[in-house]
């Protein structure tokens, strides 16, 4: 178990990782807790969920991460998902188009949910060892990371790419939502009559 860092004790995130079926979501979040290859065929998800200590900023900070169904049959249980979860990866496979083009959806269904206009999320292109087979660029992954407010890591969790980075910055940005949505309730408030 890793020290407990600057607070003496280990707070607890709640991460979702979202995406349409087949993108890797199990993949990384397997090669995430385990630092091992998960490489047993598609074997569609319903519901995972996995529990991990992380050290960000010298700060022990336990996951527990919900790896969930990219299939449309599935999609009757987003919304416990989305409630359950403080931050989200939004998963892409760079081979497949469709599952890019529908992150705008997943997003705007986890902001419905949540009732907010911002939720920390991270876009998560994998799949990056398979560069051969692209059909999503870079650029046009950054530019719909930037069109989500979020930032954009490619990965691989084949060869365990970027995947830490992934989680990493996810944990800083619901730290950092946190921090603000905590200075927001402690702010006065004024009523003008």
């Amino acid at each position: 178990m890793p020290p407990p860092g600057k607070s003496g004790v280990s707070r607890e995130q709640k991460l979702v990782v979202v995406g349409g079926g087949g993108v890797g979501k199990s993949a990384l979040t397997i090669r995430f807790v385990t630092s091992q290859f998960y490489d047993q065929g598609y074997n569609p998800t319903i519901e995972d969920s996995y529990k991990r200590q992380f050290v960000v900023d010298d700060e022990a900070v336990t996951l527990e991460i919900l790896d969930t169904a990219g299939q449309e049959e599935f999609m009757a249980m987003a919304d416990q998902w989305y409630t359950f979860g403080a931050g989200f990866l939004l998963v892409y496979s760079i081979t497949d188009r469709p599952t890019f083009e529908s992150l705008p959806n997943f997003h705007r269904e986890i902001l419905r949910v949540k009732d907010r206009e911002y939720v920390p999320c991270v876009v998560v292109s994998n799949k990056c060892d398979l560069s051969r087979l692209r059909a999503v660029g870079q650029l046009e992954g950054r530019e719909m990371a930037r069109s989500l407010l979020a930032p954009f890591i490619e990965c691989s969790a084949a060869d365990g790419v970027n995947v830490e980075v992934a989680f990493r910055e996810l944990v800083k940005l619901v730290r950092k939502d946190e921090r603000k949505t905590s200075e927001d309730t402690l702010q006065p408030r004024i009523e003008l009559i």
